[in-house]
């Protein structure tokens, strides 16, 4: 085979592997919403993460959170590590030991940012997040305090 081809299939594969191997996840954004009537517009993101990880689980005015885990493949991926700074399967058996110690229940999970939108639509002191280009007027983006 020729040296030149060789060169040239090896630099293809190369530039394919580097293209490829950035993680989808990392490329997508997510926000974090709650019900359009929620009155509170902001919280620090070890809040949030506390409240994803069943560790806070009252709103401020004493109303249970509902939270509802959006199962798109790719914003749970990028919500997961970035926010929980877990797997989604280290986010799995997280819950699941929860579960079977009786402290809690799983969260709700829904297929995608439609069904976040629709279940949270009909309940007040629910949180979760979308992909920031599903954001509309049924849910209010809550404001992520680094």
């Amino acid at each position: 085979m020729n040296p030149f081809r060789i060169t040239y299939i090896l630099s293809a594969a190369l530039a394919a592997l580097l293209l490829l191997g950035n993680p989808v996840w990392a490329e997508t954004e997510f926000i974090i919403v709650v019900h359009k009537d929620n009155p509170i517009r902001r919280l620090p993101a070890a809040k949030i993460k506390s409240i994803f990880l069943g560790k806070e689980r009252s709103w401020p005015d004493g109303s249970p959170i509902l939270l509802i885990m959006n199962k798109n493949d790719d914003i749970h991926e990028s919500f997961t590590r970035i926010m929980l700074q877990k797997s989604p399967a280290q986010l799995s058996v997280y819950w699941k030991k929860i579960l079977y110690s009786g402290a809690s229940m799983l969260p709700l999970a829904v297929k995608d940012d439609e069904a976040v939108k629709s279940y949270m639509s009909l309940h007040k002191n629910t949180i979760s997040y979308i992909d920031a280009d599903s954001l509309d007027k049924q849910v209010r983006q809550l404001e992520v305090i680094p």
